[in-house]
């Protein structure tokens, strides 16, 4: 058992709530609305999945049930959504009743994420309770859809996202958003919060393991050899490489120069971002594009819970 500890700023926004004349802080809210994150709370992890490493695989094994059940009931509508440098990305729309005045939850998901990872069909099945539609934003040339230019993702590429909010306000113009992004997605879609700062579309957004910097969080990952760490590493690299075979004409248009057996041969994800991202987004050099993709340094920009 572990005691849960709610770390805020502070002095949080004050915000108004039904049924209260003053004003209150947002992490008065938060405790006397979420008593599990309040005052003497605590958190029992499941003794099937103790700690970080098994909860992690659970989940991944999770994708595959999830994966298979989602070809006998499919939930979502997908939309190819067109960018304005002719790019697409993949949308995947679980519309509620009366959509165009209900809430839409826009969720961005980790690095290997699509519509069919067991958290996000988990999250998806509250907010159908609640009446709230669903739309799950993947990357560039992931979910199953194709680049169209020669511009892949990376790890704090907010421009697709931006386009995507900035297209739903004025399709649906009436429904409140909200955020929810988990990993990778975290990043950009808290990078995405801070950049926009007072102009930010959304009402509100959910940040779930945030990994802020992404330099050391890369360098920490290739570097344990000996550790748990690594596999998360390989997998990463994996599902990059296999992104890069699966797009590599497309890629390849791009005007600068790949070393392509250096690209199937990193062993590392520094590597990879080294040999072929940085070089398609015009950067120095891996850690330049790290740096420039971390969402920390957006954090004190941030307007919105």
């Amino acid at each position: 058992m572990h005691k849960v500890r709610l770390v805020h700023a502070e002095k949080t926004q004050l915000l108004s709530t039904s049924g209260e004349e003053k004003p209150k802080r947002l992490s008065d809210i938060v405790r006397d609305e979420c008593p599990s994150l309040g005052v003497g709370a605590t958190f029992s992890q499941s003794p099937f999945v103790p700690g970080g490493h098994a909860q992690t695989i659970y989940a991944f094994l999770g994708y595959y049930a999830y994966y298979a059940h989602s070809l006998l009931y499919p939930r979502f509508t997908r939309e190819i959504f067109r960018l304005s440098d002719g790019g697409t990305v993949a949308l995947d729309w679980a519309l509620c009743e009366n959509h165009t005045k209900r809430p839409i939850v826009t969720i961005l998901s980790g690095v290997t994420g699509t519509s069919c990872d067991f958290y996000v069909r988990k999250c998806y099945n509250e907010f159908v309770k609640m009446q709230y539609s669903v739309l799950v934003v993947h990357s560039r040339g992931c979910g199953g859809s194709k680049l169209t230019t020669p511009q892949p993702f990376h790890c704090g590429l907010t421009t697709d996202y931006r386009e995507v909010i900035n297209d739903l306000r004025k399709r649906l113009p009436d429904c409140p958003l909200f955020g929810l992004s988990f990993s990778l997605g975290a990043n950009i879609m808290a990078k995405y919060i801070g950049e926009e700062a007072d102009r930010c579309p959304l009402v509100a957004g959910v940040i779930v393991g945030n990994p802020y910097d992404m330099y050391k969080v890369i360098r920490h990952l290739d570097s344990k050899l000996l550790s748990l760490n690594k596999i998360y590493d390989i997998a990463i690299l994996n599902f990059l490489k296999t992104a890069f075979n699966e797009n590599r004409e497309a890629i390849l248009q791009a005007p600068v120069v790949f070393d392509e057996a250096k690209i199937a041969s990193s062993s590392t994800i520094m590597e990879f971002t080294e040999e072929m991202t940085r070089k398609v987004f015009g950067y120095k050099s891996a850690k330049h594009l790290l740096d420039d993709s971390s969402s920390g340094p957006f954090l004190d920009s941030i307007r919105i819970p």
